[in-house]
């Protein structure tokens, strides 16, 4: 039997007077005071059967960890296990990243060169960088934070960690050979979390390197300097500008069959799957494919509709269970 429990809930985020999406945060928020200043709202979350999220915070004071939310979507099961609205986001977000009284450090997770940036590759939105790496490299976390997901995705991130840290970011480590951290593992920044590789969708050894906010992903170059390793700032920046590339990307896209080609031929030009394709347009595996049928290969529609949900004020002993994220980031071009 499920358990309910409650948890305070990251304070630059509200409870809606009606359903709605996520709300983002307040005006002027800045999360590293607001921590510490402000009231926070109280906030649901249904447990997944088996995981005792209390114990995550037996000692969160002495682990530096007080600011790490576990009540938004959290799963030891899904990579993309939900989103904010970046839409509703108004104003400037600030994070303090480093603070050495409060214990916040950052942690290069490995030292070689940038192979291939944040942002559209060849028919597919590339939502990471990728680091060139020998096998056997060892890769860290960047942050203090928890381990929320460990997971072989044959489709794309491979052998992939993902951590969640203070209020709302993750970090996401792909392609390794060998994953050492555990789920539910607290890790500090530096601590390792696995061995470089070249596992799932990837073309040659190397990190494949993601940085998001409360689920949505943003360049990892507005923040760390890779060339020399290190924060180009100690307090992360945020506002809706990170996230507008969204809008073009989760628009629905369109495949003008021409001659020769296939179903699996599409999806792998565009990053998807056959059966996706087939769902989408209402047709099999068998399908004969004619020359100019336009095919939609990406939904727009589907991709707005998969946005965290927060609970009505009217259903508060009713937990919203958060809403997971379609297949587009996990699908995408990763290698």
């Amino acid at each position: 039997m499920k358990k309910t429990a409650f948890f305070w809930f990251l304070p630059v985020f509200i409870v809606c007077a009606s359903s709605c999406t996520l709300a983002a945060p307040v005006k002027g928020a800045d999360v590293g005071v607001a921590a510490a200043e402000s009231s926070t709202a109280e906030a649901q979350f249904r447990e997944e059967e088996g995981q005792d999220f209390n114990s995550l915070f037996d000692n969160p004071d002495e682990d530096g960890l007080m600011g790490v939310d576990t009540s938004f979507a959290w799963s030891n099961d899904k990579i993309n296990s939900g989103r904010f609205d970046y839409k509703a986001l108004s104003d400037t977000i600030r994070i303090h990243l480093v603070d050495s009284a409060q214990g916040k450090h950052y942690s290069h997770p490995f030292g070689y060169r940038t192979t291939s940036q944040f942002g559209l590759r060849k028919f597919m939105w590339h939502y990471g960088i990728d680091l060139k790496l020998n096998k056997g490299d060892t890769l860290r976390s960047a942050f203090d934070g928890i381990v929320r997901v460990i997971q072989y995705d044959r489709r794309g991130y491979g052998n992939v960690v993902v951590v969640r840290h203070h209020h709302g970011l993750e970090t996401v480590y792909g392609h390794m050979q060998k994953v050492t951290a555990t789920p539910n593992q607290r890790v500090k920044a530096g601590d390792m979390v696995g061995i470089g590789g070249n596992t799932g969708r990837s073309t040659g050894a190397h990190l494949h390197f993601e940085i998001r906010y409360f689920g949505e992903p943003f360049n990892p170059e507005h923040i760390i300097d890779f060339d020399n390793h290190a924060l180009k700032s100690d307090t992360l920046v945020l506002t809706r500008d990170n996230f507008e590339y969204l809008t073009e990307v989760r628009k629905t896209v369109y495949h003008t069959v021409r001659g020769g080609d296939n179903l699996g031929a599409i999806a792998r030009r565009y990053g998807t799957s056959i059966n996706n394709l087939c769902r989408l347009n209402g047709i099999t595996p068998r399908t004969i494919l004619s020359v100019n049928r336009k095919l939609v290969v990406r939904s727009g529609k589907e991709a707005e509709k998969q946005v965290v949900q927060s609970a009505p004020a009217s259903e508060v002993e009713t937990v919203a269970e958060a809403t997971p994220v379609n297949e587009e980031i996990s699908t995408a071009n990763t290698d």
